[in-house]
């Protein structure tokens, strides 16, 4: 970063800690010069001191409510998608694709032509080849287990991993 760019970088971060203090910071277009940033500096010191920033939370943080699961006919295991692999219409790679995998994905029932049904979400069922369908592991926790739980009001399929 050359000398202009760190300056406006400095610069940029006393106006913002300035506007929090309720200085009004430069119109655009307006120059500081240096004395006048070095100011604004040290009058946000001081106010720090006099005050400084409380950044701890004020209580327990809420648990964010579980969404409801509704079930799903059939039985879906959790398996390991490459992410990004096209998940087709029908059981060709001919056909159209109607989503890309995320990594894992909820398959089932048998497979058809060398394909695995993927559970897209609660209105889509799409076909992945079974040379890219894998067991499940998630290799920041090799232990890790799951489970497909159903889809949720909004369609996303429900994945419980423990």
């Amino acid at each position: 970063m050359g000398r202009l760019g760190f300056s406006a970088a400095i610069a940029a971060i006393i106006v913002s800690a300035g506007c929090a203090y309720g200085q009004v910071p430069p119109q655009p277009g307006q120059v500081m010069s240096r004395r006048q940033l070095e100011q604004l500096q040290k009058e946000s010191d001081q106010r720090l001191q006099a005050a400084p920033l409380n950044l701890s939370h004020s209580g327990p943080i809420a648990q964010m409510p579980n969404p409801k699961v509704y079930p799903i006919k059939g039985i879906w295991v959790c398996k390991d998608i490459k992410s990004f692999d096209p998940i087709y219409a029908r059981p060709s790679t001919k056909s159209r694709v109607v989503a890309r995998s995320s990594g894992w994905a909820a398959v089932g029932g048998a497979y058809v032509n060398g394909f695995g049904k993927v559970l897209v979400n609660k209105n889509l069922i799409g076909y992945v080849p079974v040379k890219n369908i894998k067991p499940f592991y998630d290799k920041l926790a090799p232990s890790t287990t799951c489970q497909v739980q159903g889809v949720q009001a909004n369609g996303v399929v429900a994945l419980y991993m423990k």
